[in-house]
């Protein structure tokens, strides 16, 4: 028998057992997003290889593991791939960061992860997602899915639109710093969500960084920026009462000095003067991504219920305004 692991919005992940009953994470991939299974096992065994020749590198490493046939993914019959993990007993993936020590552990494991890989020749790695931060391709799409309105969902959404439409400048200057090169393309998790970080269920310490899929070349400030966006907020993405929502700062101050005390001597000083940009940056490109799969008729992320992605984009947008007022 399999059970459900997390609530990932792209692949599926289970808690399965061996004919000796030993546990391993099963995942079946979203072949609709990683459109390349060979690359992205290929970027994996890059990635693990290069973490287990780090000698300071203190965590688990989610190495896959063969399937049956050797491989280290399948496609079966009906055309789903699937991998084999590791499954790292006694620990938990924190569905949002509770309290300071969970964002000090967090922040620390996504900082050291970036220290480990910060030689890493990033144009190694294929991108596993073409584009996943160039925004400013993001914003295409998102005027030609406005132009079709193919779900029919325009009407209404003007006030969503307009707020979004503020914060171009900012997109504009962040995607003006990386085609320029003044921010360093680099390995980045580009995917760090508190989940994806495995803490012990005793001792509360980071035990593995995870779910590496969207590991590739990117820019610091939008793993900077995807810790702020998911550790900070007072309630979940997908909250409706907005007035619920508020900057935790001593999240934000805990991260923050955490994450700079792992990377500050090796960031550049545009990568540390941006660093709050990228935040802001990430979380206008989330509510983007968000809106944009609400008026395609939710192609890309999983939904509860017709306005799911709606209520996302709402919830990142009022985070930017409650980000504007409180910092």
């Amino acid at each position: 028998m399999n059970f459900k692991l997390g609530n990932g919005h792209i692949n599926d992940t289970y808690l399965a057992y061996d004919d000796g009953g030993q546990p391993y994470v099963l995942q079946r991939v979203n072949t609709t997003i990683f459109k390349d299974p060979a690359a992205l096992a290929s970027n994996l065994e890059k990635l693990c290889t290069y973490l287990r020749s780090v000698p300071s590198y203190p965590y688990q490493i989610p190495t896959p593991l063969p399937m049956p046939d050797g491989r280290f993914y399948n496609i079966d019959d009906e055309g789903q791939c699937w991998r084999r993990f590791p499954y790292f007993e006694n620990t938990y993936a924190p569905e949002r960061v509770k309290n300071v020590e969970e964002a000090v552990e967090a922040a620390r494991a996504y900082g050291v992860f970036l220290t480990a890989l910060r030689d890493f020749p990033a144009n190694e790695l294929t991108d596993t997602i073409p584009g996943f931060h160039d925004t400013m391709k993001r914003w295409e799409q998102y005027e030609t899915i406005v132009a079709a309105n193919p779900a029919g969902r325009c009407q209404g959404v003007q006030h969503e639109m307009n707020t979004l439409l503020g914060y171009k400048p900012l997109i504009n200057h962040i995607d003006t710093l990386k085609r320029s090169g003044a921010l360093p393309l680099r390995v980045t998790h580009n995917d760090t969500k508190a989940g994806n970080v495995l803490l012990d269920k005793t001792s509360g310490k980071a035990v593995a960084v995870i779910d590496l899929d969207t590991a590739m070349g990117g820019t610091v400030l939008s793993d900077f920026g995807d810790m702020v966006r998911t550790f900070v907020p007072s309630v979940y993405e997908d909250e409706k009462d907005l007035s619920k929502l508020y900057v935790r700062q001593d999240i934000l101050k805990a991260l923050t000095d955490t994450f700079l005390a792992e990377t500050g001597a090796w960031l550049t000083e545009t990568e540390r003067e941006n660093l709050m940009n990228g935040a802001r940056w990430i979380i206008a490109e989330q509510a983007l991504r968000f809106l944009s799969d609400y008026l395609n008729g939710d192609k890309y992320y999983k939904t509860a219920y017709p306005d799911h992605n709606l209520v996302r984009a709402r919830n990142q947008l009022a985070l930017l305004g409650a980000m504007e007022r409180e910092l």
